[in-house]
């Protein structure tokens, strides 16, 4: 060996410089790729937890409006009970009105040839009257509590069908001596007109002709009667009349 080759320097060794700074890369890549997955993963599993909370959000509304619909429901169906048995303890009340009325009065008069209308009757005042002489002539049957020709009518109801089949009257079917007095304000002042209703103890109604006369039905049957207010009456206490409003 030479002096010279003594005198050089042993080689300065490679650094690993390098490879460590590729793992640091690779180890920063994996950690990003979890924390995406994760915030994927947590993002997926709070949007199902949102849809689970809308969907039973949406199951409490619909039960709520169901509830709320029943609640409805039963008050409505409460209103109309009350408003039948109403009905009911009414009719109850004028039958034995009627029932009394009758045992006092067994002899309410008798029926009359029907009137020729004067011409001075006119448009539907004349058809209700004209319906009402219809009625009469096809000799339905009294029956008390009835609202349909077919099977009968009480008092209240023929006076009913008759104004019902001109429009004068709405709900024909649930009328009643009082509810019909309800509806027209009973009155006892002035003078009845032709087609307006008479009404009388027992909830017995008659449509009045004029010249004192009427028809109607009674316990009898369908009648026409005269004398009903001035007169000798019908057998029955009159208590006022009630204007139809036929226009």
């Amino acid at each position: 060996m030479t002096e010279r080759e003594e005198e050089m320097p042993p080689p300065a060794p490679i650094e690993a410089s390098g490879g460590r700074g590729r793992g640091l890369t690779l180890g920063l890549l994996i950690g990003l790729v979890v924390c995406a997955i994760l915030a994927v993963s947590v993002a997926l599993y709070a949007q199902k937890q949102i849809s689970s909370l809308e969907q039973q959000r949406d199951n409490a509304q619909r039960d709520n409006s169901r509830l709320m619909a029943s609640s409805a429901a039963s008050a409505a169906n409460a209103a109309n009970v009350e408003q039948a048995l109403a009905a009911a303890r009414s009719e109850r009340d004028e039958f034995a009105q009627l029932v009394v009325a009758v045992r006092q009065n067994p002899f309410p008069g008798k029926d009359v040839k029907d009137p020729a209308l004067p011409p001075s009757i006119t448009g539907k005042r004349r058809e209700a009257l004209m319906a009402a002489f219809a009625l009469k002539q096809e000799k339905v049957p009294f029956k008390w509590g009835g609202r349909k020709k077919e099977e009968g009518l009480d008092s209240a109801g023929f006076a009913a069908v008759a104004l019902g089949q001109v429009g004068a009257l709405e709900k024909p079917e649930g009328a009643t001596a009082k509810v019909l007095q309800a509806q027209l304000a009973l009155s006892t002042e002035g003078e009845p007109q032709p087609g307006d209703l008479l009404f009388f103890d027992g909830g017995n109604v008659l449509l009045y002709l004029g010249s004192d006369n009427a028809v109607g039905m009674l316990p009898e049957g369908p009648v026409t009667k005269n004398g009903v207010i001035k007169g000798k009456g019908i057998g029955f206490k009159y208590l006022g009349y009630g204007s139809v409003k036929y226009e």
